[in-house]
């Protein structure tokens, strides 16, 4: 079974374009999708969050929003809870990969937007790098999903530049197109992928 880490920057339309490789027998795993599961249930790391953020539990959930307060008065606790978050989105993902191994699947997408920062590279097989033009990028960002654009400039910083992204890739698709016009890629895509030995599954998930 294929390893595809999918990664990009904030506003390339990594997930749309995730959710796209579903009709050719891919599984999609998301790890934003997995952060909001887990703020909202898995308890253990919800009184972990709460004991290194005071106050930002709420009703047994994470409070995403006193979260978010928090963070931006201090950036550089990020880090504390990527220390609390990374560990426990890693086990959802093994255990993402295990069931599209069970259920014979001929691939699974991980959509991780920080693959590189968490070196989440060594993992799969192939990287596919989604990216798209700054303009389009702020555009989708600041105008389409309303982010304030001190947030959208906070992410950005998080993230490694799409320039070297582009270095790191062994695909790239462009999504300052249509929707059309990136499906036609993806179905490229998947043929290219047929011609890559399948090794990270077996070396990192088959126990």
């Amino acid at each position: 079974m294929l390893l595809v880490g999918l990664t990009g920057s904030i506003g390339m339309g990594k997930s749309t374009t995730a959710k796209m490789f579903k009709k050719f027998g891919y599984g999609v795993y998301n790890a934003d999708d997995a952060v909001h599961y887990i703020y909202e249930n898995d308890q253990k790391v919800i009184d972990q969050i709460e004991q290194k953020f005071p106050g930002s539990k709420l009703d047994n959930k994470v409070d995403r929003n006193e979260l978010r307060n928090i963070l931006t008065k201090d950036p550089k606790r990020f880090k504390d809870l990527e220390n609390i978050i990374h560990p426990a989105t890693r086990l959802y993902q093994i255990n993402y990969i295990k069931d599209c191994i069970k259920n014979d699947l001929i691939g699974c997408i991980l959509d991780i937007p920080l693959l590189f920062e968490t070196r989440g590279e060594k993992y799969v097989d192939v990287i596919l790098l989604v990216s798209a033009s700054e303009e389009t990028q702020k555009k989708r960002i600041l105008e389409d999903r309303k982010l304030p654009i001190e947030v959208f400039e906070r992410i950005k910083d998080q993230q490694i530049p799409d320039e070297e992204k582009r270095k790191k890739a062994h695909f790239i698709i462009s999504t300052d197109q249509s929707i059309e016009g990136t499906e036609k890629e993806v179905e490229l895509m998947v043929e290219e992928f047929k011609k890559i030995k399948t090794e990270a599954w077996i070396k990192h998930y088959s126990n």
